[in-house]
């Protein structure tokens, strides 16, 4: 078996969960999640900081198998992701609440929290051997009547799974895979004021 490992190449040594976490779009399709192993990534998300304790999303698990799945796979993804996602075990759609007389501010602190909660989520996901992939590429208005959203904003897809054998795969996905991650120079994106 040919798997990956892409652990990042660090101005400072950070954590492992950290540094190696990637997203992937290789998944074994043979692998499920158990209930138990979906309520510890739910119970992650569930435990994130939020302003005020407000707590304002949801997550909403579908394995790989159900109609729920299904039906995100065939009505709510876009482009590339039709082609890989639908191997993963699972998928996990992230919800926002929606503020009565929302302020720009509001919405702003909202997403914060949401994006504390998925990250949290994911970086369990990895202690427990699995992988995440976040997908941006998808028809929300779709999700959104599938999984029954009242008042809530679809904020994006998270593909949850083992990570899969590398042999086997088109080509252009492998390349894609090995690419070697990167990001912006540290100068650009964290400075140190003394």
């Amino acid at each position: 078996m040919t798997k990956l490992d892409k652990p990042a190449i660090t101005a400072a040594p950070i954590h492992d969960l950290i540094a190696n976490r990637f997203s992937p779009r290789i998944y074994d399709a043979a692998a499920t999640l158990s209930q138990e192993e979906l309520e510890s990534l739910g119970e992650a998300f569930r435990w994130a900081p939020s302003s005020m304790n407000q707590q304002p999303w949801q997550v909403v698990f579908a394995r790989r198998g159900s109609e729920l799945f299904d039906a995100i796979s065939q009505n709510g993804l876009t482009g590339f992701n039709q082609s890989w996602a639908p191997t993963a075990s699972a998928y996990a759609v992230v919800l926002a609440n929606q503020l009565e007389e929302a302020t720009a501010r509001d919405q702003a602190e909202t997403f914060f929290d949401v994006g504390l909660a998925s990250q949290q989520m994911v970086i369990q996901a990895e202690s427990m051997g699995l992988r995440a992939h976040y997908m941006g590429g998808i028809v929300k208005d779709a999700i959104a009547e599938l999984v029954g959203a009242q008042d809530q904003w679809v904020v994006c897809v998270i593909t949850l799974g083992h990570q899969g054998d590398l042999e086997g795969h088109d080509a252009a996905i492998v390349e894609r895979e090995r690419t070697p991650r990167s990001r912006k120079d540290s100068a650009s994106v964290y400075r140190i004021e003394s």
